[in-house]
């Protein structure tokens, strides 16, 4: 037996030596901190990938749901320069804005145009034609709204429409006779003695030097609510004879905060294509984005 112990003893010497060893190389690293460093930074250069990695499939989703999008648009905008649709530079914003607020009632046309106006430069859903209204008709500087045509040309009345509304500005133009015709491949015309329209929109070729009103694009407040798919709705181009006089003066009323716009872009005209429940944004027929 004797001849067995010492060798066990030796055995054991060694296994109790390599346990001690290692303890020491652990807690050497744990001291040192070169060690610890690299160890962390093995740890932070993992989690980091495993975020690139997340962040690079959520990119890849927001990518594709922007395709989908992007590509339903230019369906759109396809179909409707196959069919010779006029293109226009107007003013970029959500339509229920003027739906929202809804066809004017009898003969106060002036404060609906002047709500159209309001809830586009404020983004406002609840824009009320009655906050401008004094009882008799509209009261222009409760709304913020000023008469810039003085007793210019219409040449020049129609020049500052055109910069006001290439400034994403709306402008309210006093019109009659057979003013305008609704906008799109169908077309129906507009008559009034006398009426406002809000300019939001000019074609994208007019000549800037030689503008007619034929060029501009309006909301008509005379149909300023659709409630289904077949009704009438605001969009319309006036016609050439659609300016008239108020007191021997032509009429265009424009925002008196020169802070106040909205982006504009490129566009078809609107369509009656949307839900009558008015529950997702409306937006132009875009050709190109908004500026």
């Amino acid at each position: 037996m004797k001849k067995y112990i010492l060798p066990f003893i030796s055995v054991c010497f060694i296994v109790l030596s390599l346990f001690v060893l290692k303890n020491l190389f652990l807690t050497g690293l744990k001291s040192d901190p070169a060690a610890e460093q690299i160890m962390n930074e093995t740890v932070t250069e993992e989690k980091k990938e495993e975020t690139d990695q997340e962040k690079k499939e959520e990119t890849k989703e927001e990518e594709k749901e922007e395709t989908v999008t992007e590509n339903s648009s230019q369906a759109v905008s396809a179909d409707l320069q196959e069919a010779g649709q006029q293109r226009y530079r107007m003013l970029d914003f959500d339509r229920r804005l003027i739906l929202g607020v809804g066809e004017q009632d009898q003969y106060v046309c002036s404060i609906f145009t002047l709500a159209y106006a309001r809830a586009i430069l404020d983004s406002d859903y609840k824009s009320d034609p009655y906050d401008y209204y004094d009882g008799d008709g509209a009261v222009w500087r409760w709304a913020g709204y000023e008469d810039i045509a003085g007793n210019d040309s219409l040449e020049k009345v129609l020049k500052k429409a055109y910069d006001e509304i290439t400034k994403g500005r709306p402008v309210i133009f006093f019109v009659s006779d057979v003013y305008a015709y609704t906008a799109g491949e169908v077309k129906e015309s507009r008559q009034s003695g006398d009426h406002y329209v809000l300019l939001i929109g000019y074609k994208e070729n007019a000549d800037s030097s030689n503008l007619k009103p034929s060029d501009f694009y309006a909301a008509d407040p005379t149909s300023g609510y659709r409630g289904s798919k077949d009704a009438d709705i605001p969009w319309v181009d006036l016609t050439d004879e659609a300016p008239g006089l108020v007191s021997g003066e032509y009429a265009l009323y424009a925002p008196t905060d020169p802070d106040k716009h909205v982006s504009t872009c490129i566009a078809y005209a609107d369509t009656s294509e949307w839900d009558a429940e008015l529950t997702n944004e409306i937006r132009p027929n875009y050709i190109n984005s908004p500026q």
